[in-house]
């Protein structure tokens, strides 16, 4: 049976993992960066035009939904999320990635856009906003931990595994977690998306697939194109 080894942040409660799963791979959850809430006052962002998520950890940290901003998400899994709390997206760009949130969102000119996300998130999206004259306040809701030290053991016991056939990466973080934990370029990788593909890359990684869209689904079909499972069932 083909094994994969799946980085995200949230290990067996993934869906990404229950996906594989349901598909016939075996999956090893092991994650390689660790998030951790950062607090700050939701109440603050009440008086911004947009407010900006790029991910349903994003959401969670807004210990209230504040009234009065038009809300903008990254992808439908952060829309979702944001509808979990009882708020419609007013912007859901067609490709679910920052750059396409940055060039799509609508009337940004000179208005004030409140960008929560992780603190370690790259330059891309604000960078956009603000070419196009948005007025761009940057929110971190959350701080990244590269390489967690409590996924090192189950690292090991991943790379050990013979069937082994490529690691996920859905950040340019988990990329250097996994190294950082002593994972090995060997393993080729499967990426959410440019900029990770990008990362593993440039640290020697051969991408065997990228997924055509952002999220679970996107991610599965990527495996799948891959790693097909009929040649596992021959193997």
């Amino acid at each position: 049976m083909i094994a994969v080894l799946v980085t995200r942040p949230d290990g067996e409660s993934d869906p990404l993992v229950h996906a594989l799963r349901k598909r016939g791979y075996r999956v090893h959850a092991v994650p390689m960066v660790q998030t951790e809430p950062v607090e700050f006052s939701a109440a603050s962002l009440t008086g911004f035009d947009w407010i900006v998520l790029t991910s349903a950890r994003g959401v969670k940290a807004l210990t209230d939904v504040p009234a009065g901003p038009k809300f903008a998400v990254v992808g439908p899994e952060t829309a979702r999320a944001l509808r979990a709390r009882g708020v419609e997206p007013s912007h859901v760009p067609g490709r679910a990635d920052g750059a396409d949130l940055g060039d799509t969102l609508p009337d940004v000119d000179g208005k004030r856009v409140a960008l929560v996300r992780a603190s370690a998130a790259g330059e891309d999206l604000p960078d956009r906003l603000r070419r196009r004259g948005a007025n761009v306040e940057e929110v971190t809701a959350y701080q990244t931990v590269e390489g967690p030290a409590a996924s090192a053991e189950k690292l090991r016991s991943a790379l050990a595994d013979a069937e082994l056939g490529a690691v996920i990466f859905a950040s340019g973080s988990a990329v250097r977690g996994f190294l950082g934990l002593g994972g090995t370029t060997h393993v080729p990788a499967i990426t959410i998306g440019p900029r990770t593909t990008s990362s593993a890359r440039g640290r020697g990684f051969s991408v065997i697939a990228q997924a055509d869209a952002q999220s679970v689904s996107g991610l599965a079909d990527a495996v799948a194109r891959a790693l097909p499972m009929e040649d596992g069932k021959r193997a």
